[in-house]
Parts: C-alpha cells; sequence; structure tokens
C-alpha cells in the first residue's frame, strides 16, 4: 500500500514539474541534422522526443533478455512456450518450492 502511495506521488511530482516546464519554456528551438537537414519547434517536444527515444533504447536490450530467457525455459521444458506454467508437469514441483520457502 506504501508503494503504491509512494509511486503515485512520484508520477504527479514528475507530471506536475513536466507541465510547469512546458509552460515556462514555450520558444522554439532549431536542432540541425546532417545532410543540411534541420527541425524547428518547441523545446518541450525536442525533450520528450529524446526521452522517448532514451526509454527505447533502454528497454530493448531488457526485452531481448527477457524473451531469450523465456525461450530458454520453455526449450528446457519449465515453461510452456506460451508462458503459460500451469500447463506444464513440472508446475507441481514448482508449487512445492514455492510452498517450503
Amino acid at each position: 500500500m506504501l508503494k503504491k502511495i509512494l509511486t503515485t506521488v512520484v508520477v504527479l511530482i514528475a507530471i506536475v514539474t513536466g507541465i510547469t516546464f512546458a509552460a515556462k519554456n514555450p520558444q522554439a528551438i532549431s536542432i540541425a541534422y546532417y545532410f543540411d537537414l534541420a527541425w524547428e519547434g518547441p523545446l518541450v517536444l525536442a525533450l520528450i522526443a529524446a526521452l522517448a527515444v532514451g526509454v527505447l533504447l533502454g528497454a530493448a536490450p531488457l526485452l531481448l533478455r527477457i524473451f531469450r530467457l523465456k525461450r530458454k525455459l520453455a526449450s528446457a521444458g519449465l515453461t510452456s512456450p506460451s508462458g503459460d506454467s500451469s500447463s506444464s508437469p513440472s508446475s507441481q514441483g514448482s508449487k512445492e518450492i514455492r510452498a517450503r520457502r
């Protein structure tokens, strides 16, 4: 319960900070690329785009690792390829292991 409240407070603070930053910085910027390409637009859009690209680049290796581990588990017979462990023959064993902890 405390974790949910803390997460909500942090998200709300981030949203309010973002909105106030956007309101205080409405000026247009110019970003120059290679081959004489350029983009002009609001600072907020450039920062949101940079944030989105960073999140995608950061999440890509994580997702690749998760898919590899799921495939490795499926090939070892620990889970079904769909990820549903209840239909697996070893699901009883995993329930026993969880019960021991």
